[in-house]
């Protein structure tokens, strides 16, 4: 049986933790998952992934001291003779993979989910960085990325050309195909049945923008006065997005769920999608809202990777341009992208498949 140890922030709700979440739980008995999550918070994927024999560590993330970090790694991958590690935790793989290759592990995968940030970085952070690259394009067996984008950003363009695998983040198609049942179901529950429904799904922070569409959404409701906007997901945000949800006197107007585990029923709810973020990598819930046959309205400022069907228009963060945008689309054929999806192979077997033979 081979040890594999992967390296994930959190194991909570969310597009990359449900990779990592996917392989430990899809996992072949010819190997023991272990994973490396940050602090002490429990993750909502946890106690399944113990129930089929995952093992989960936890451990202070490296931001609260290097060296401590490095040495507690090393004992773990030492006393648990870990065979492969596959780190998801973007430019901190750097640690990981040197300090694998120091221990003799043979396979050591780094795996990028994200693309750069805000422009105004410091001098540290820059240093970081291209510190950190030019450890993981060392140390690291091999160089995986969600996206064209998302590998570039984190190995280097001419690194990740040459040397990079391109696997695209997989989801249960049958989970998200558009389903009729299921829309009138999520209507009625919410009282939606007349409305027009603007869906997003994500975290509540602020690098998903869900304050651009709160504060979009008067100028919407002056066109069309039965728009609801349906906001799944959880966070820090929360409360800041509430009180301007109450400064804008739109309280009848917005629904928060929580996060939900049945996120496709809600995504055949809806009439379309928007997704405002500042930045992104290759964002499941856009493979998500493709595979429901939703159309979606998306950031200029997510890579065109995610572009995988007719579905998507991407637009600046100008309020007029995203009202034209959303109030001119309509779901057409919606039963008929959940194969369109799958033959772009965007399941979770057919990743997890590509996975695994790294694994060996």
């Amino acid at each position: 049986m081979k040890n594999v140890l992967v390296i994930i922030g959190k194991l909570k709700i969310g597009g990359a933790e449900k990779i990592g979440r996917d392989i430990g739980y899809y996992a072949p008995s010819s190997y023991k998952i272990h994973y490396i999550v940050w602090g002490e918070d429990i993750g909502d994927y946890e106690k399944e992934l113990e129930e089929k024999g995952c093992t989960i560590h936890h451990m202070a993330p490296p931001s609260h001291g290097y060296w401590s970090f490095c040495s507690q790694l090393k004992k773990l991958i030492v006393e648990n003779h870990i065979d492969v590690i596959h780190s998801h935790t973007m430019f901190n793989s750097g640690w990981v993979m040197m300090i694998g290759k120091w221990v003799g592990v043979p396979i050591r995968i780094s795996h990028s989910h994200s693309i750069r940030g805000p422009e105004h970085r410091s001098w540290f952070k820059n240093l970081y960085e291209n510190t950190m690259r030019v450890l993981i394009n060392r140390f690291a067996t091999h160089r995986v990325a969600c996206g064209q984008s998302a590998g570039e950003w984190l190995y280097g363009k001419e690194a990740f050309h040459k040397h990079g695998i391109l696997i695209y983040n997989g989801i249960s198609l049958k989970e998200y195909e558009y389903s009729q049942e299921h829309r009138s179901r999520i209507r009625q529950q919410y009282r939606l049945e007349d409305s027009f429904v603007i869906g997003h799904v994500g975290h509540l922070a602020t690098v998903k923008n869900q304050i651009f569409l709160i504060e979009m959404l008067p100028e919407l409701l002056k066109v069309r006065t039965n728009t609801k906007l349906l906001l799944l997901g959880d966070g820090n945000d929360k409360e800041m997005l509430q009180m301007r949800i109450q400064e804008l006197e739109l309280e009848d107007s917005i629904i928060f769920t929580g996060n939900v585990s049945n996120v496709g029923e809600y995504m055949s709810a809806m009439d379309v999608f928007a997704f405002p973020s500042l930045y992104e990598g290759m964002p499941l819930a856009l493979v998500e809202a493709q595979t429901n046959g939703l159309p979606c309205v998306v950031s200029s400022r997510i890579p065109k990777d995610i572009h995988l069907t007719d579905l998507v228009q991407a637009r600046d963060l100008v309020k007029e341009e995203w009202v034209s945008s959303l109030l001119s689309v309509k779901r057409i054929d919606s039963e008929l992208y959940a194969q369109k999806m799958y033959d772009l192979g965007f399941d979770t077997q057919g990743m997890l498949q590509k996975i695994y033979a790294l694994y060996k």
